[in-house]
């Protein structure tokens, strides 16, 4: 029966679509379901389906801990406890005026905080103050956040020639090369940002994008041009959408078509000069299929002799039916396959510093290969600090460390490097200081 299931696996088609639009100024996952996204100013939560669970309040929040999160925001150089986050979604806020100096997670069922005093106290994980005494000498290890290792297990990104990121299954291109960003999917979901380096969060739906090419059909008023249908299939969530196709000749020249209306189910006429062409076609904001076709102009009739007495015929008339012809999509070029198996992300574009002049970014490494690689990591830029010295990423799998930029005392940009013995990547991160002065 395993066997016999394993064919309808692997030829179960999908396409992406934005769960969290691009409007972010980072993203980070923190689970399977939940995720953390900053504006420009503070971070709040986001479940999968694309609701915010925590709003734009906190200036940080912990990653899960025994099933467990906490909102945080700085208030005169201390991290007031503003909520508690549980894995299952639930939300309760903290009403007593507490402060985290120190690693929160001392027990599965309570949280160490301390009071306006300083004085150590309890908090449940409904936000609720207990009255128990606090022994610190009796309480045992703070359990540290984990460390997050996710297991890709969908379509990967890879390099286009523009320099920017797509996303491929096999060799075959499910989305062309848009994004400045892409992380793998991973069950379903995967961090990308925009051609403005802004973040989103993309979705795995069933279905596919279809393109059909057959001849269009009405009066031929220039006979270099070939009349072009494309009859294009969309999932039933991009029925509503405008489908934009650019097709792009040898040259480079683009000719650009619009559908605004029509459903899941579009009809683009073309005018096409012969030749071949590379075909892109965007529903919404996000491109999801590329192909190539080729225009072919019909030969300008030639005069029409004398007619001559019909022949008889066997069988009767022979009709010619425009058959359409099934495009298939482009495949990834060798070039366009990284030669190493390791992709680096850094994630953060903006960051803005804390009362301590700091920080801290992720730095997300990806192995799409099928081993295990073990590499020395160097994190290289003015004031950077990150402790990872080595790392060891499974197949398939993905891994992030944290680094901090210190002694962030006036707006500036700063390079950041990231090498591994494989590859090495950098990018400028615009840091702010705590205080500004207007």
């Amino acid at each position: 029966m395993a066997c016999l299931l394993l064919p309808a696996i692997f030829s179960r088609a999908e396409v992406a679509r934005w769960a969290i639009r691009p409007v972010n100024q980072a993203i980070s996952r923190m689970s399977a379901n939940y995720f953390k996204a900053w504006n420009a100013e503070h971070c709040g939560v986001f479940n999968s389906e694309g609701k915010q669970v925590v709003p734009f309040m906190a200036d940080s929040i912990t990653d899960f801990v025994d099933n467990h999160a906490v909102a945080l925001r700085l208030e005169d150089d201390r991290w007031r406890l503003l909520s508690v986050l549980h894995l299952d979604g639930a939300i309760f806020p903290v009403r007593e005026q507490v402060y985290v100096d120190e690693n929160p997670f001392v027990a599965a069922d309570r949280l160490l905080v301390t009071d306006k005093k300083r004085k150590y106290v309890f908090i449940d994980m409904e936000g609720k103050k207990l009255k128990e005494k606090v022994v610190p000498d009796a309480l045992p290890p703070a359990r540290p956040e984990p460390e997050l290792v996710f297991y890709t297990n969908g379509p990967i990104p890879f390099e286009g020639k523009n320099g920017l990121y797509g996303y491929r299954v096999g060799k075959d291109v499910l989305m062309p090369a848009q994004f400045q960003e892409a992380y793998p999917f991973i069950d379903g979901y995967a961090v990308a940002t925009d051609s403005t380096g802004r973040y989103g969060l993309l979705r795995l739906i069933d279905g596919d994008v279809t393109c059909d090419q057959s001849e269009g059909t009405g009066p031929i008023l220039d006979y270099n041009l070939a009349l072009v249908n494309l009859n294009v299939g969309l999932p039933p969530e991009f029925g509503n959408d405008i489908v934009t196709v650019d097709c792009t000749d040898s040259r480079g020249n683009v000719t650009e078509e619009k559908s605004y209306t029509g459903g899941p189910e579009r009809v683009v006429p073309l005018k096409l000069p012969a030749g071949k062409y590379s075909v892109k076609i965007k529903s919404g904001e996000l491109w999801l299929y590329s192909t190539t076709i080729t225009a072919k102009p019909k030969p300008k009739p030639k005069p029409k002799p004398e007619p001559k007495k019909p022949q008889p015929t066997q069988g009767g008339n022979v009709t010619k039916v425009n058959t359409p012809i099934r495009t298939q999509r482009t495949q990834v070029s060798s070039t366009e396959i990284s030669g190493s198996d390791l992709q680096l992300l850094i994630g953060a574009n903006t960051l803005k510093a804390n009362a301590k002049d700091c920080a801290s970014f992720t730095i997300t490494i990806t192995n799409n290969g099928d081993n295990t690689v073990n590499t020395p990591l160097t994190v290289s830029g003015k004031g950077v600090v990150c402790a990872t010295r080595n790392i060891t990423i499974a197949a398939h799998s993905s891994r992030s460390v944290t680094a901090t930029l210190t002694g962030i005392k006036s707006r500036e940009t700063r390079a950041v490097t990231v090498s591994t013995s494989q590859k090495s990547t950098s990018k400028n991160i615009s840091v702010t200081p705590f205080f500004t002065e207007f």
